[in-house]
């Protein structure tokens, strides 16, 4: 397949199958280009992670560690107390991560929430960390039948680049797990398997001899033609003598170091210090560049980042000083006969988070650095190349000290014509890793990527059935309510004690229902029949609905009046669990068939459908339903015995009842007092509740009397359990305050008699 077609095929798998994939090629094939572009128009809930600070901000992610919360050190796979496997070494294993390094609750949502984990310059990510990320994904997923817990992997990176970075000692314990450490041996991709795609067309280079010369050094059969070919480009004390507009690559920090400040300080003129801005929460292994950046008239410079504004520079760029003074920087770039000026340009450091109204995904700016975005560039390091390309380059490779960096070096260019060699290239420092080698020749023996991915999107549809049709995990979780932690939590209103309960009984309810839809719509996709299928799952998402619309409005209405007390924290926090969980569900309920029809048409999945909007409207309503019953009702009953109710700011007084009542009496309606007053609707209704127990309205002013009719009745019929039950019970026909008047008239009426 050419390079367009594979990416194409590589979006297809991530999108319409579950199966894990390792996205690799050669420098310059398009690898950061797929994921930027992967992240913009995926339909999955995803999080991009990487192995470095660096690295997580090339990618537009964060850390492994941040993200996972890992400890430092060596994991190893297994149960048992890390003590047991080490004499004083850093090792951490399953029951320490359970017990000593918890996932904190806002980690432990955000993984709970996703379908996709996106790992970027997956080449640096040992065997064991990849291995703690699975454990910590069927931990949170509560899924240890599936590898990651059912989340789907896609892995991108070159192995021929950096290598994952062991140390002796650690290497003596991890030797007894893995066959490597490099992450293609974790077991958790022994357990899964993985699609194994590989770009082939280089959009950097397109000087046929320099490729093949690329490709044999990345294979391990350069030959001495290939390194004669090579060493024609040396060039005698050129280390020593910087070439103007040109860069160094060398292999150790140090020696970077050395040409920099050797350089600078030959330039005969004032330096200037200009300081970066760090705010928030931006750890020193992220820093892009130097907080103090020191320069002078005439200093090299290479831009670390893409002009996000007019588009002048991009990552790797050169230019040169021509004029600088306390507040700004003018540079001329490389093969530009224009000055330019530059600005400051930030980075943000994010975490993910799932948003406590919504129950959306989202990226939280936690911390940010503000710099001008360049660096002294007479050198750089091999490592801070990658992703680079440069038109000439001094590479000093003599000293290559681990697998592939002459590679990285070399292929940063796009021609021979650029080449400049500092250290003639020694045979013996070229070599790649024989274990990468022999790995990347399964590809060779994988099945055809067209079968593979025909395979794996009817996969995907017996995932897509059984994700959001099985049930079991909302009864599990509901169950949890019994256990010793939460039990103590006790309410003397019966519609809260009940309210838990109620949910738990109406999914048990349907458990043989769903078994027996879920093993015909298995059989329809077994037997190939998309129409049949399709509307079977229609006819049960829009069955299905009506339970999570009711189930959804009693959990609603319970989390708003349990947040009216103090010391329900725990408590609050597992009714926040059972929202996430039961939206996510609900979320699937309303996006399968749409989704399954794409996977059969092989259309693209837009991940702003209609379904979903419909979703997060439904949610909305429904919070400010809820909130307002409960802050209505906390206004007027009495405290619950053991517990001090929280201060809900100004509460409801008798003048504001008098000030809707005359304007119910002028005909404004709820809505149009609701705008004048600068309240939500559901208040106003609560206020129309209120007025009518007192007697000063008719609950004919609000409503016909069929409809008064029908909800006295659902309210009879529901022994007491509140009116969320009865709200639920209506399956959302009318609003909470619809049913307080109702009620209230009910009330009156017993009251009077």
């Amino acid at each position: 397949m050419e390079t367009n077609e594979l990416l194409e095929t590589a979006a297809r798998f991530v999108n319409n199958t579950n199966a894990n994939i390792f996205l690799t090629g050669k420098a310059g094939t398009g690898k950061t280009t797929f994921l930027h572009e992967l992240a913009k128009k995926t339909h999955k809930r995803f999080v991009i992670v990487a192995p470095t600070g660096i690295a997580a901000l090339n990618a537009k992610g964060v850390t492994i560690h941040s993200q996972f919360l890992l400890p430092l050190g060596t994991f190893l796979p297994v149960r048992d107390p890390s003590g047991e496997h080490s004499d004083g070494a850093r090792v951490f294993t399953q029951y320490t991560l359970a017990r000593k390094h918890p996932l904190n609750a806002a980690r432990k949502q955000v993984l709970r929430d996703i379908d996709l984990l996106i790992i970027d310059e997956v080449s640096m990510l040992r065997a064991d960390v990849l291995d703690a990320i699975d454990y910590r994904l069927k931990s949170a997923k509560r899924n240890y039948n599936e590898a990651f817990g059912g989340v789907q992997v896609l892995m991108i990176g070159d192995l021929y680049q950096l290598p994952p970075v062991v140390k002796d000692h650690e290497w003596s314990i991890l030797r007894n797990h893995y066959q490597s450490s490099f992450f293609f041996d974790a077991l958790a991709l022994k357990e899964s398997g993985f699609v194994y795609i590989e770009l082939e067309k280089i959009f950097r280079q397109q000087d046929d001899v320099f490729i093949r010369i690329l490709n044999n050094l990345r294979n391990n059969i350069a030959t001495q033609d290939d390194i004669a070919e090579l060493n024609k480009h040396y060039q005698e004390n050129v280390n020593n003598n910087p070439i103007p507009e040109v860069v160094t690559l060398t292999t150790h920090n140090y020696r970077a170091d050395d040409i920099n400040r050797s350089a600078l300080n030959a330039i005969d003129k004032k330096a200037f210090t200009y300081s970066a801005e760090i705010e928030g929460d931006f750890p020193e292994s992220m820093y892009p560049v130097e907080t103090e950046l020191q320069l002078k008239v005439g200093a090299q410079v290479m831009f670390i980042k893409n002009d996000s504004s007019e588009g002048k520079y991009f990552n790797g760029k050169l230019a040169t000083i021509k004029d600088l003074n306390g507040l700004s920087i003018t540079v001329e770039l490389h093969g530009e006969k224009e000055d330019f000026v530059l600005r400051q340009e930030k980075w943000e450091n994010k975490k993910y988070t799932v948003d406590s109204k919504s129950k959306e995904l989202e990226e939280e700016i936690v911390g940010s650095f503000m710099q001008f975005p360049i660096k002294l560039a007479w050198a750089i390091t091999v490592h801070k190349s990658q992703g680079l390309t440069f038109d000439k380059a001094v590479i000093d490779v003599g000293k290559a000290f681990a697998p592939g960096q002459v590679y990285v070096a070399l292929s940063r260019l796009r021609s021979l014509d650029g080449l400049i060699l500092g250290t003639r290239i020694n045979p013996r420092v070229i070599s790649s890793d024989a274990q990468v080698i022999d790995f990347s020749k399964r590809k060779d023996t994988q099945t055809d990527l067209g079968e593979l991915l025909s395979k794996g999107q009817r996969h995907y549809l017996y995932h897509l059935v059984e994700s959001a049709f099985d049930f079991s995990a909302i009864v599990s979780q509901l169950a949890q309510r019994n256990s010793d932690k939460l039990s103590k939590t006790e309410f003397e209103d019966e519609s809260m004690r009940s309210a838990l309960q109620n949910i738990e009984s109406r999914f048990t309810k349907e458990k043989e229902n769903t078994e027996r839809f879920r093993r015909q719509l298995f059989g329809l996709i077994q037997q190939a029949e998309p129409p049949q299928l399709i509307e079977r799952i229609e006819k049960g998402s829009a069955y299905y609905t009506k339970l999570f619309e009711s189930s959804l409005t009693e959990l609603f209405t319970h989390i708003a009046e349990v947040k009216q007390f103090t010391k329900t924290k725990t408590y609050l926090n597992f009714l926040l669990e059972i929202d996430q969980l039961l939206m996510k569900h609900f979320m699937e309920i309303n996006t399968v068939s749409y989704i399954t029809k794409c996977v059969l048409d092989g259309t693209e999945i837009d991940k702003t459908s209609d379904a979903h909007a419909t979703v997060k409207t439904f949610r909305q309503k429904l919070l400010a339903d809820s909130e307002a019953f409960a802050e209505d009702k906390a206004s007027s009953s009495k405290l619950k015995t053991g517990k001090k109710r929280k201060g809900t700011g100004k509460k409801v007084k008798g003048e504001t009842y008098k000030v809707s009542l005359e304007l119910f009496k002028e005909e404004w309606t709820i809505e149009q007092i609701a705008e004048k007053r600068g309240m939500s609707e559901s208040t106003i209704e609560g206020h129309a509740a209120k007025l009518i127990g007192d007697g000063d309205l008719e609950v004919s002013h609000f409503m016909p009397e069929d409809i008064t009719k029908e909800i006295s009745k659902a309210i009879a019929t529901s022994d007491g359990k509140g009116i969320g039950s009865v709200v639920a019970s209506l399956n959302g026909k009318f609003t909470f305050g619809q049913v307080r008047m109702v009620l209230a008239v009910m009330q009156r009426t017993t009251k009077n008699k």
